[in-house]
């Protein structure tokens, strides 16, 4: 479910971003650019209000009401009528049952000398995903740097996220923007731990020196470092207002579907 994956990614870590010092029942409308691999940019808008938030992208909404412990996915334009909504628990459920039908369908398309080789493949990641597990913990270094930028009228801070050795992240923090009680953190923590399910795998951002490195503000530009190239966020427009309460409602004569039936439709 490498798509739903990667949303969620996004999802958790726009929050850090968008919690802003801000006065009591006030909301923020924050919009940001994304680059990915292929340098293709796409904007995001996002709404953020008493423990709601809500982000548009190009082809669909994502939701979470942390009050309810409900997460939605809902598509965009006025031929798609339909949306997707389920605890995080639910979500993680129909994803494995998703991955598994795609699976199956994948495998009958192959001979059966191919299916072999594709099971043994599978096996094969597995054990050294098994392997890697029992590796020594990783190492992960947060340095602060003597470059500065003013982002979306905020000032800034470059630093650097080593992990095990490697530049992983840069980010341009802005002490001037603090997590404040605009959400109920072990509640968002609870709902992303119940919608990832148990990792396998070591994530440098729950390290404690990635954890202490958010404390020192929000940031406003990051850049990720792959094998495969680089992905850039950065936050270029920061509006402080009152949301009314319909903004973080599924539309009215939207129809639910399954989450395997909302994937194939952002995939056409």
């Amino acid at each position: 479910m490498k798509l739903m994956d990667m949303k969620a990614k996004v999802f958790f870590s726009l929050l850090i971003v968008l919690f802003l010092t801000s006065q009591a029942f006030a909301g923020w409308v924050v919009e940001r650019v994304n680059r990915d691999f292929e340098g293709e940019e796409t904007t995001e808008i996002t709404y953020v209000q008493k423990n709601k938030m809500k982000i548009v992208e190009p082809k669909m909404i994502i939701m979470v009401d942390l009050e309810k412990n409900l997460y939605y996915i809902v598509s965009r334009g006025p031929e798609f009528k339909l949306y997707w909504s389920g605890t995080p628990e639910q979500m993680r459920k129909e994803g494995e049952e998703m991955a598994k039908q795609m699976e199956e369908a994948y495998l009958k398309k192959l001979s059966p000398e191919q299916r072999e080789q594709y099971n043994q493949y599978k096996e094969s990641m597995k054990e050294e995903t098994k392997g890697s597990t029992i590796e020594k913990k990783i190492e992960v270094n947060a340095k602060k740097t003597s470059e500065k930028a003013t982002i979306a009228g905020y000032p800034t801070r470059k630093y650097q996220v080593w992990v095990d050795g490697e530049l992983r992240e840069e980010l341009w923090i802005s002490s001037k923007i603090k997590v404040k009680d605009e959400i109920d953190l072990n509640k968002l923590e609870k709902f992303q731990e119940a919608m990832s399910g148990p990792s396998e795998e070591e994530s440098y951002e729950s390290s404690p020196e990635y954890k202490k490195l958010m404390e020192q503000g929000t940031p406003l530009k990051s850049i990720e470092y792959y094998d495969q190239g680089n992905t850039v966020t950065e936050v270029k427009k920061v509006e402080k207002k009152q949301i009314p309460d319909s903004e973080f409602k599924v539309p009215k004569g939207y129809r639910k579907i399954s989450l395997l039936e909302l994937q194939q439709l952002q995939e056409r």
